[in-house]
């Protein structure tokens, strides 16, 4: 059974998606509510959060009150964003923030997003492909030039890809017949070459990378 919290300013879209979501088939336990202070404020624990919003966060850069409830509420859950309005000039700095995931509404399925859920939940990361084109990168040439100059070992390279699909430690260990701890230190390296501090920023650094080249490899 997964612990959700559904955030929705809107009750009818809020309703709607607690009812398509509360079935014995997906095994989710819900709670909903309007906004993210009303989650704050609730002490019961969620494994993920699912926060639907409804406009452009661009349109949130004047609200300090609800920007700090929005970034108080990365460090209470596993967040997902579910948004039919997918910015790609602010996705990355989404993911920089802490997000585990942005599910488009446009082209996502009830299945798709269930599995999604799901995948947060066990530590995976959620990006959608088509929020980081070149075009949702586009003035991030720092970011980029600064990853470029790293160098990864084939075997970080192999986490990377699949860190990028949101894979959990033990699958990626599983994977490539390597110890658990094994992928660890691998991760730690590649956030040190990144100058990152957490998986989510990984991603987010590595779909940058990958829009403007592949850095050379050196064997460990």
């Amino acid at each position: 059974m997964i612990s959700l919290g559904v955030i929705d300013e809107k009750s009818f879209t809020r309703e709607c998606i607690t009812r398509c979501l509360q079935t014995p088939d997906y095994r989710l336990e819900i709670v909903a509510f309007a906004t993210c202070d009303d989650f704050l404020r609730n002490t019961q624990h969620h494994d993920v959060v699912l926060l639907h919003i409804h406009e452009d966060l661009s349109a949130w850069t004047g609200n300090t009150h609800k920007l700090a409830d929005f970034k108080q509420l990365f460090n209470m859950a596993p967040v997902i964003i579910l948004s039919d309005i997918i910015n790609p000039d602010l996705i990355t700095e989404i993911f920089e923030s802490g997000a585990r995931g942005v599910i488009p509404t446009s082209d996502t399925t009830l299945e798709q997003m269930i599995e999604i859920i799901g995948l947060v939940k066990v530590g995976g990361i959620f990006v959608p492909l088509s929020g980081l084109s070149s075009r949702g990168i586009k003035g991030r040439a720092v970011a980029a030039g600064a990853v470029s100059n790293n160098k990864f070992t084939r075997s970080e390279l192999a986490i990377l890809d699949r860190l990028k699909l949101g894979k959990a430690n033990k699958i990626i260990a599983h994977e490539l017949g390597v110890s658990e701890s094994t992928v660890k230190v691998h991760i730690g390296r590649i956030m040190r070459k990144l100058k990152v501090t957490n998986r989510t920023q990984i991603v987010s650094r590595a779909y940058a990378w990958a829009d403007g080249g592949t850095p050379p490899t050196d064997e460990l």
